[in-house]
């Protein structure tokens, strides 16, 4: 960092670090990623650096932007370097049009004013630039627009809100309230894309289950997905995040789902294009259904295994939580005792004993599978 504020100097490029850092660092949070805005070229500006530390670059020429990445004690570190620009929306929920333009300029292109603060890059100590008052919306806990047509230029802006709040702590100022609800609409004119990209970043947040009783409350999650995020929902999670510390994001959209119809959810989980472990997750969901009277009553070993072994142990997991208490006895035994059991039997075994392959090996298999269980459950009485 200290060659590239001399080497800035020499250019005479005026740099900054603007933005959610600046924001962060007021707040004694701790700091993410960084965003260095160049009023001027900041590619040339990332391309120069790279010459003389052999780091990764990736830029985007459209947008003026650069990312400059490399190893600091084995963690990979990465800055972005942005060309000031102004933007115009063509239409509303387009992407904007860019323009190189001066520091001012970038700022008001942003989305709250909390996020509008910036600190130059120099030898001695700068005071924080704030054109928009972000300082006292900072003081006061409140997310503040910039202008009327925020969240119609760019409807995504909804979902950084709610991530804000969430995350801070801060609430809506009264006007940028009013403005969101006018905006709501404006998120079916998203691509699909831009909202995922906001959504999944919101559903990995440490705040997330906040974020989407916000999300209940402000009426985004029924203009967006068309249901709801009962409180009962939080409770579950929250219960359920221990066992599976790295699966926030698949539990979150899976009981987010759970308040759909099976097509309903099927359609909104292929809507936003997400991974086929997902799609099939939310499909299994709502399968499992159809099992919910059979587990209600005792079932041996063998059936258990039999009626369960189709299913992912996620999905078993977070649907089980919604369930009564014998039903989460019966899905822990199995994914506990039986699920973890290898088969003693194979289809090599089959062709040894002169059966030739076919159908028939699919049910001798699952019959010689349920014996095996029921015989394991027999001997071992204190893990049922």
């Amino acid at each position: 960092m200290t060659w590239l504020m001399h080497y800035a100097a020499e250019q005479r490029l005026a740099c900054y670090v603007v933005g959610g850092c600046v924001r962060d660092w007021l707040l004694a949070r701790p700091v993410g990623d960084i965003d260095l805005v160049v009023e001027g070229d900041a590619i040339a500006l990332a391309e120069a650096w790279t010459t003389v530390w052999p780091d990764q670059l990736h830029t985007h020429p459209p947008f003026g932007t650069a990312t400059v990445s490399w190893l600091d004690a084995g963690a990979l570190v990465s800055l972005d370097l942005i060309s000031a620009r102004r933007e115009s929306y063509p239409q509303p929920a387009a992407l904007p049009i860019v323009q190189f333009a001066r520091l001012a300029d970038d700022l008001a292109r942003r989305d709250f004013t909390i996020n509008c603060l910036a600190l130059q890059l120099a030898n001695q100590p700068t005071n924080v630039i704030d054109p928009h008052n972000g300082l006292v919306d900072l003081q006061r806990g409140l997310i503040r627009v910039l202008h009327k047509r925020s969240f119609i230029d760019d409807p995504t802006r909804i979902l950084r809100a709610l991530r804000f709040a969430a995350r801070l702590e801060f609430r809506l100022e009264p006007s940028t309230a009013e403005l969101l609800q006018q905006g709501l609409p404006w998120l079916d004119q998203t691509t699909p894309a831009r909202l995922w990209n906001e959504l999944g970043l919101l559903l990995s947040e440490p705040s997330a289950f906040k974020a989407l009783s916000l999300a209940d409350e402000w009426g985004v999650l029924q203009q967006l997905c068309g249901c709801a995020w009962p409180q009962a929902l939080n409770h579950q999670a929250q219960c359920l995040l221990p066992n599976l510390p790295n699966e926030q994001l698949a539990i979150s959209w899976l009981l987010l789902m759970s308040q759909l119809s099976p097509n309903a959810a099927q359609a909104q989980t292929k809507r936003f294009g997400l991974p086929k472990p997902i799609r099939q997750a939310v499909g299994q969901w709502h399968a499992l259904a159809t099992t919910a009277a059979m587990l209600n009553t005792t079932l041996s070993a063998g059936k258990l295994d039999r009626l369960l072994s189709p299913f992912e142990p996620l999905v078993l997991q977070v649907w089980a939580s919604t369930q009564t208490p014998l039903v989460q006895q019966q899905i822990a035994y199995y994914l506990q005792a039986l699920r973890p059991i290898a088969s003693q039997l194979s289809g090599r075994d089959l062709q040894a004993q002169g059966i030739k392959p076919g159908p028939e090996y699919k049910t001798l298999l699952a019959a010689a599978r349920e014996r095996q269980l029921d015989q394991f459950a027999a001997e071992n009485p204190n893990l049922c």
